[in-house]
């Protein structure tokens, strides 16, 4: 198939010409949906539909449905674009219209040139991580996903030869009928429950990341993530740190990542870039030039003697036991947000069995691991254990009982949604909180 535009400037024309089109989610994706297919200019019509007001649109061709009602109207539509994340009342074969998604018609085009990465958590270390090394060793690259740029914004940049790392969410994967040539399993933990239902549901969105790729297409899979062999065709190679040319981050020397965690992380980079021909000493030298996202185990600064991690991004009991783990001298955490009803079990457990002096818990899913604390027993001489509404008060509580020398950590292992707009505002009233002139 030919690349650049033209590719997906074909496909999309005849896959809307003609077609009475719904724009459904008008963020960021949607609205660069709706840019593109306005410039096409072939689609019978084209309307959005919203939870929230837009007024961003041209309102003399464009119907926009916007509050409770709008799900209402998607069968009146000959094509509907889903954004990630909107839940359908129905299952989508009880719809009549087609429904679809950026990713899904990008993949239908691109897909021979793209490693697509996802998994519960890791997946935007890895996919920029990956960009960074490839990038720093001369291979035509690019960036985008879930990471923040909609991949319609992208396609006029992609050459013959130019590779694109996707990262690929629960959300954008769940109805896509197409896979990526290399798709990137990193791991599968309980998460997003509150729009699946069942553990079971959230895997099998993300098992479009392979279901769909042919047998000389590659699968880099975590090596404790069990897979059904019988599903698809393609190859399977397992990652784990052993792989790696050195034993530790810190063996290195000069890198930010820290954590085991970020060591596997690593493994799945330095596999893949190896396919492209890079050596040891390059990956290594890449590896130390990479600076890491923000909010992902992040060192935001010392006060009074006590150093300041920002870990927002994590939202599952996995992620907070490997930042505890990561972090050598932490005594506090803070925990809690939105409570999506996932299995607390295995972070009581380890916490009772922790380092940790001082657990802060704070909003709905903190209510309920502090309740699940009492109930253990855990309120004694070793450990101090306290409930605070939000994360205000949680900051001054961690601040009056983190001791000279130790850590603070705030990883939720909750969602920040109802209290916050994502993860990264989180993070960001974190760090500003902590260092408002005058804050004690």
């Amino acid at each position: 198939m030919m690349k650049g535009s033209k590719a997906l400037f074909d496909v999309l024309s005849e896959f809307v010409g003609n077609k009475k089109i719904l724009i459904l989610g008008f963020g960021k994706e949607g609205k660069s949906t709706y840019k593109l297919l306005c410039d096409l200019g072939v689609c019978s019509k084209i309307d959005i539909a919203d939870i929230k007001e837009h007024d961003d649109y041209d309102k003399s061709k464009t119907d926009g449905y916007f509050g409770e009602h709008y799900l209402d109207n998607l069968d009146s539509y000959d094509i509907v674009f889903k954004s990630p994340g909107i839940v359908l009342p129905k299952s989508i074969d009880q719809y009549s219209s087609t429904i679809t998604s950026q990713t899904e018609v990008f993949l239908k085009v691109y897909n021979r040139q793209v490693i697509g990465v996802t998994g519960t958590k890791g997946k935007s270390t890895v996919s920029s991580l990956l960009y960074h090394v490839l990038y720093n060793n001369h291979i035509p690259c690019l960036l985008a996903g879930n990471i923040g740029t909609p991949v319609f914004d992208i396609f006029k940049e992609i050459k013959k030869n130019t590779v694109v790392i996707l990262e690929l969410s629960c959300h954008q994967l769940e109805y896509c009928k197409y896979s990526p040539s290399v798709g990137v399993l990193l791991n599968i933990y309980e998460d997003h429950l509150d729009h699946y239902g069942t553990f079971e549901k959230y895997k099998n969105s993300k098992k479009n990341i392979y279901l769909h790729q042919h047998p000389l297409d590659s699968l880099f899979c975590g090596d404790d993530v069990i897979i059904d062999r019988s599903e698809f065709l393609s190859r399977v190679f397992f990652a784990n740190s052993n792989i790696l040319p050195f034993d530790s981050l810190e063996t290195v020397g000069n890198i930010q990542l820290r954590g085991e965690h970020n060591l596997k992380n690593c493994a799945f980079v330095y596999e893949i870039s190896r396919s492209f021909g890079i050596s040891d000493e390059d990956f290594i030298t890449s590896l130390q030039t990479y600076r890491p996202l923000r909010h992902r185990l992040e060192f935001v600064g010392k006060k009074g003697d006590v150093d300041y991690y920002d870990d927002s991004i994590s939202t599952t009991v996995e992620s907070t036991i490997s930042a505890i783990n990561s972090i050598k001298n932490a005594s506090t955490i803070i925990i809690g947000g939105m409570d999506r009803g996932i299995n607390y079990d295995p972070l009581i457990d380890f916490l009772l069995n922790s380092k940790i002096s001082n657990i802060i818990l704070m909003y709905d899913s903190g209510k309920r691991i502090h309740d699940m604390l009492l109930e253990r027993g855990s309120k004694g001489d070793d450990k101090y254990v306290v409930f605070e509404p939000d994360l205000y008060a949680a900051i001054k509580t961690a601040q009056k009982v983190s001791l000279p020398g130790t850590a603070c950590l705030l990883s939720p292992a909750s969602a920040s949604y109802g209290d916050f707009k994502n993860f990264e505002e989180r993070g960001k009233v974190f760090k500003e909180q902590l260092f408002t002139e005058g804050q004690s």
